[in-house]
């Protein structure tokens, strides 16, 4: 009858369309790799002729899997931003999503993580350094498989992948002590967040083997607000430190504009580094020397733990090492 609507296009239709089981239907949606390519193409053009739409929910159910990863992750970071687009190009590499749970800030993580715990995922991503301790130990649950990803403070707690941050920072500081610095700061972001305790430690120990003490900062964010208003601390104090060592690169660009509009030259009068490796570092208009993260690599190792059945029971650590790009900030002209 007119303005009924259609009724739905079922994998038994698609079958007898093909011209094959409906076991066989199914399997090209959820496990194509046992299909012959030939038999593939036949039930994908028939699903095409038909308008066929696999059901993700029902699928789900037959076989326990939900293709959906969750990622518990700040709601405002450029460094987040760029692994959560790896994490959603290697997902959807594999036909699975990804489930975003995102916070303000540290105390409104609890919340994030009840949301969680409504849904049914295949696992989950732990991705800031500024979860606490508590919530850590909350996810050491066997469901959903539990990764964090770039959170030092999860070590001996859940499986861990993570970018090497003391070396990373160790690079830095080495770098400029071999740039001329003989005084040093280092600005941080969150003084409680493992990332920023790990880069300090790694920068100070470095910076103590050719006597330079390294005064620790911290600037309350991760963010380019947070850098500019701790230069204008750093301006206010006496004298300014040969090196200004920022513990994000988010932060590290606001330090170079906010010592810039101070009057002080970058890297003339000041060194400049950060931490992390974002696109908007290597702009022309900073060109900042930082640790560059392997986000990719990174990524990979997080998604291998979440797949690899075997490591549901172990407390697995990844730690990959970073790379050192040097930019203008700390390349002073010694003609």
């Amino acid at each position: 009858m007119d303005g009924q609507p259609a009724a739905r296009v079922t994998s038994h239709d698609v079958a007898a369309e093909a011209g094959v089981s409906q076991a066989t239907v199914a399997r090209v949606f959820s496990s194509p790799e046992k299909v012959a390519l030939a038999t593939q193409e036949q039930v994908r053009e028939a699903a095409a002729r038909l308008g066929y739409v696999p059901n993700a929910i029902a699928r789900s159910l037959k076989s326990q899997r939900t293709d959906v990863v969750g990622a518990v992750v700040p709601a405002r970071s450029e460094y987040w931003q760029n692994v959560l687009t790896a994490f959603s190009r290697r997902l959807a590499e594999q036909g699975k999503q990804l489930l975003l749970f995102s916070f303000v800030d540290a105390d409104h993580v609890e919340s994030a993580l009840d949301s969680v715990e409504q849904y049914r995922l295949d696992g989950l991503v732990l991705a800031s350094s500024t979860i606490r301790l508590e919530h850590l130990v909350r996810m050491q649950r066997p469901n959903p498989r539990v990764v964090a990803f770039n959170q030092p403070a999860a070590s001996g707690l859940l499986p861990l992948v993570t970018v090497d941050n003391e070396a990373g920072a160790r690079d830095l500081a080495e770098h400029i002590v071999a740039r001329g610095a003989r005084t040093a700061a280092f600005v941080g972001t969150v003084a409680t967040a493992s990332t920023d305790q790990i880069r300090y430690r790694g920068a100070a120990a470095a910076l103590a083997d050719h006597q330079i003490a390294c005064p620790y900062l911290e600037a309350g964010a991760f963010n380019y607000d947070a850098g500019y208003k701790a230069a204008a601390r750093i301006l206010d104090g006496d004298g300014h430190p040969d090196a200004v060592m920022g513990g994000s690169d988010e932060l590290a660009l606001g330090l170079i504009d906010g010592l810039r509009t101070g009057g002080l030259d970058v890297p003339g009068d000041v060194l400049v580094t950060g931490f992390d490796g974002l696109p908007q570092a290597s702009w022309a208009g900073y060109d900042l020397t930082t640790l560059v993260q392997p986000i990719e690599v990174l990524v990979d190792e997080t998604l291998a733990i979440l797949f690899d059945s075997a490591a549901a029971v172990a407390n697995i650590e990844r730690i990959v090492p970073g790379t050192l790009r040097e930019g203008k900030t700390t390349r002073r002209d010694r003609g």
